[in-house]
């Protein structure tokens, strides 16, 4: 890295904060929907001109709108994502915007010894996390869905499934596929009012509880862990995996979906600050460690998938 680098390295701080207030005020939306000059934005959300014209240039700088003459429209491939259509992802710029403002007031008293200040989520903030996660997972959920040959399961178990988005995708893919999702109480009656009325109601079922403890039976084909195992420690991620292999009938499957990290743990850009926004209570854990998990739990036939740069598929096979 040269010093050239470093001083766009500490200005990524700008970039993002830019994209993240332009979500807020409604600004990306505006721009998502139809052409218009930063002053007719401006005027219509009751933001400051000169201010608007200043972040609208910074936002064609860095890619997500196009000029047109002296108006501007977010890009093709990016509109859908903020048009409040079915794949509007405000929601999860919202969440990252949060995290942002979290890092850095939590980043250097953690890295001193002091706790990482958290609280507990009111019902709004869990709706609120519900649907920017809902909003990403969404899109990673029909790649994994896609990528896991489950041709003739009927029974999946969904554990920290959060609205069940992964539960959709898969039962769309597989008429005769139920599922069981089981999340935190808050959660699963939230989700279970979500899904309230839709074509998967009475095939997808909500329970609330702890993946740790409750109950959850066995003689499933399929147990999922979708950004399950990176909010535990290790001892406790390995029981997670050793419990879904318990569940399964023989022949089933246990799926993990998570982010992905180099073997040392240094490499990988994300990996490696996503291991550092678990805190001390979880890791981004590396595939080895996942196999020999799965291994250990009795699994076989284990393989990996890249849905993403930084997202993996690996799943097991009960004998």
């Amino acid at each position: 890295m040269t010093f050239d680098d470093l001083q766009r390295l500490m200005w990524e701080f700008a970039r993002h904060r830019v994209v993240t207030v332009a979500a807020r005020t409604g600004l990306l939306s505006r721009l998502a929907l139809r052409p218009a000059t930063p002053a007719e934005a401006a005027r219509e959300l009751g933001l400051d001109p000169l201010a608007t014209a200043k972040v609208v240039r910074a936002l064609a700088a860095i890619g997500i709108v196009a000029a047109d003459g002296d108006r501007y429209r977010v890009v093709e491939t990016l509109a859908p994502m903020f048009d409040g259509g079915a794949d509007d992802l405000s929601p999860f710029v919202a969440h990252s915007h949060s995290m942002y403002q979290a890092w850095g007031e939590n980043l250097e008293p953690w890295l001193r010894g002091e706790p990482w200040e958290t609280r507990d989520r009111s019902p709004e903030e869990v709706r609120a996390f519900g649907a920017a996660m809902r909003a990403v997972g969404g899109r990673i959920a029909q790649r994994a869905a896609a990528c896991l040959d489950v041709a003739g399961a009927q029974r999946m178990l969904d554990l920290g499934g959060g609205f069940g988005q992964y539960s959709v995708a898969l039962c769309a893919l597989h008429p005769d596929l139920r599922s069981t999702v089981l999340d935190t109480p808050p959660v699963a009656e939230l989700a279970r009012l979500e899904l309230a009325g839709s074509d998967f109601e009475d095939r997808i079922t909500f329970l609330g509880g702890d993946y740790h403890t409750t109950e959850v039976g066995d003689g499933y084909d399929l147990v999922l862990l979708a950004n399950i195992l990176h909010q535990e420690s290790a001892p406790q991620a390995a029981a997670l995996v050793r419990r879904a292999a318990d569940a399964l009938s023989p022949g089933g499957r246990v799926a993990v979906v998570d982010f992905q990290i180099d073997d040392a743990q240094r490499e990988h850009p994300f990996g490696t600050l996503f291991a550092i926004n678990m805190r001390s209570f979880g890791d981004t854990h590396t595939e080895p460690t996942i196999r020999s998990w799965m291994e250990a739990a009795g699994l076989g036939e284990i393989t990996r998938t890249d849905l993403d740069p930084d997202r993996w598929l690996i799943a097991g096979r009960k004998p």
